[in-house]
């Protein structure tokens, strides 16, 4: 019992200790090119800025045509990115069976006919999409914090808001936050599925590289999406790592 704890203080010694990234860094699989429209997925020319924050923090990102049980095997985090080809009934069941055991999820959406292709997916994790609009055509708009949580204070900063332009919104599972133009409309939700979690986003400008919100990663846009991820692959904050490797220590210490 003993070796093994040493072990254990090791590895979180190691996390702490290693420069520029996260204690737990995920592996994150994003729906590919044949699944998406605007090249709104992970690794394309339209995300560069997305991917690179994720990256950099130490995360694997990579792509799969399909959500399959056999294609998602070794992730920890799937997102969607822009879909635009509908979620087959295996894809669906595979994903909620990911999620139940642990796994994260990150769906995407956006007003009126932008990626409808998210709506049977997020009706499995019990929310639906408004998608008359809200915001200002052409121009970024503010999701206001309405609640404390690890996507607005995480491992990669503390944030109260974030832009999007001309969004859908949510209906179901925990509101974080609303929208500047209408704070009745939720532009963000979170829902937890057995031992998973699921987040719901409400507008692609959000995170592509077009409209330049999410150029740097100490912009609010950069900050709130790495948190995302972060929340949803349950990668823990540094201080909840220290008082693990203290509390291991004083283990070790009253077994001697």
């Amino acid at each position: 019992m003993r070796n093994f704890l040493v072990s254990v203080c090791a590895v979180v010694a190691l996390s702490l200790s290693s420069g520029g990234g996260v204690a737990g860094a995920a592996t994150i699989y994003s729906l590919d090119g044949s699944r998406v429209g605007e090249s709104g997925y992970l690794t394309s020319s339209n995300m560069l800025h997305a991917t690179s924050i994720l990256t950099g923090r130490g995360h694997t990102v990579a792509t799969r045509a399909l959500f399959t049980a056999a294609n998602i095997a070794g992730a920890n985090v799937l997102y969607t990115g822009f879909v635009s080809s509908a979620f087959s009934a295996q894809e669906i069941t595979d994903i909620k069976a990911f999620v139940s055991a642990g796994g994260g999820l990150v769906v995407e959406r956006d007003w009126d006919t932008l990626y409808p292709a998210a709506d049977p997916l997020a009706s499995a994790f019990g929310v639906t999409y408004g998608t008359s609009g809200i915001g200002v055509s052409g121009t970024a708009r503010n999701v206001n914090k309405t609640v404390n949580h690890p996507i607005w204070s995480g491992p990669a900063g503390s944030v109260t808001s974030f832009s999007q332009i001309y969004s859908a919104d949510t209906v179901g599972g925990t509101p974080i936050g609303t929208h500047q133009d209408d704070a009745t409309k939720n532009g963000i939700a979170v829902t937890t599925f057995g031992a998973g979690r699921v987040v719901f986003l409400t507008d692609s400008n959000a995170w592509n590289d077009a409209n330049h919100l999410i150029d740097s990663p100490s912009k609010n846009n950069g900050i709130v999406w790495a948190n995302i991820f972060e929340f949803a692959a349950a990668v823990p904050e540094p201080g909840t790592l220290s008082i693990m490797a203290f509390g291991l220590v004083g283990i070790l210490r009253r077994r001697r």
